[in-house]
């Protein structure tokens, strides 16, 4: 079975990277995709101080549901088996981790369209990708 690992935000750019798995898998069967969004940990003492734990990972967790959101809809739509994930922490690293222990073949995910220029000055979550995985990974613009 082919594994592709596909990190989504909510964005455009993600939904067009699921619309991009929902065809490839007319040409790679078996497949399982495995849909994940990773939320960025909350480590400012602000925050902390007035909420609890438990409140700020209901918040993780409902924030999660809304970005993946349109991904379940056209992968439900499709007929693709896939597995939802939800993650905290460190987005690039994160996914890295997953698509490891996953055993992902593949990570499609798409990109802001930053521009070259920018892209480096500020980096990117793809760019981070591209260098911690050993793996094909397909950006869709």
């Amino acid at each position: 079975m082919f594994n592709i690992l596909i990190p989504v935000d909510g964005s455009a750019g993600s939904e067009r990277a699921v619309r991009h798995v929902v065809e490839l898998a007319k040409f790679v069967a078996p497949m399982q995709a495995h849909v994940v969004n990773v939320q960025p940990a909350v480590t400012a003492w602000e925050v902390k101080r007035f909420l609890r734990e438990e409140e700020i990972d209901g918040l993780h967790e409902s924030l999660s549901e809304e970005a993946t959101h349109a991904a379940r809809a056209i992968l439900d739509a499709a007929g693709i088996s896939y597995q939802l994930h939800h993650r905290v922490g460190e987005v690039a690293e994160t996914i890295a981790e997953l698509a490891v222990s996953s055993g992902c073949d593949q990570i499609v995910m798409g990109t802001r369209g930053m521009g070259s220029v920018e892209g480096l000055l500020l980096g990117s979550i793809s760019t981070k990708v591209l260098h911690l995985v050993h793996m094909p990974v397909t950006l869709v613009k």
